[in-house]
Order: C-alpha cells, then structure tokens, then sequence
C-alpha cells in the first residue's frame, strides 16, 4: 500500500484513511520537491526537438487574431 501525507512537528498525516493494524511495520520516503521539479525540467530537455518551432509560432500568432466574442453594440 502506498499512502501520501505531510510531515508536521514529528508528526505524519497521511491524506486518507489507513486500514492497518496497530504498530504495523512502514517504509517513509521523504519527497524532495526541489530536487523533483528539478527532474521534471531537465526530463523534459530535447522533447521539442522535432518541432518546427517557426512554423508554431506562426500558428499562435494566427489563432490570437481569431475572435469568438460576439459584436458589442454601443
């Protein structure tokens, strides 16, 4: 069973209800955000390699030009 919670003060809180008996044996695992969103980025390197960057920026610009407000009346 893998469970989430927070760590305050000593004490862990995990999000939802655990059904285990009592003095039953855990592993905790410390989450690192920094080092996590830190992965994440460089994960995420060379993934647009293989798009045309130019011709994408053509395409943001030309969808920005398009409205679907309707006619303000004054």
């Amino acid at each position: 069973m893998v469970v989430k919670g927070t760590y305050t003060n000593g004490i862990i809180k995990p999000f939802e209800e655990v059904n285990v008996e009592n003095n039953a044996e855990a592993i905790i695992i410390f989450l690192n955000k920094a080092k996590e969103k830190k992965f994440s980025f460089f994960s995420a390197a060379g993934s647009w390699k293989d798009v045309d960057t130019d011709a994408l920026k053509r395409k943001i610009y030309e969808n920005r030009k398009i409205s679907n407000r309707g006619v303000v009346k004054l």
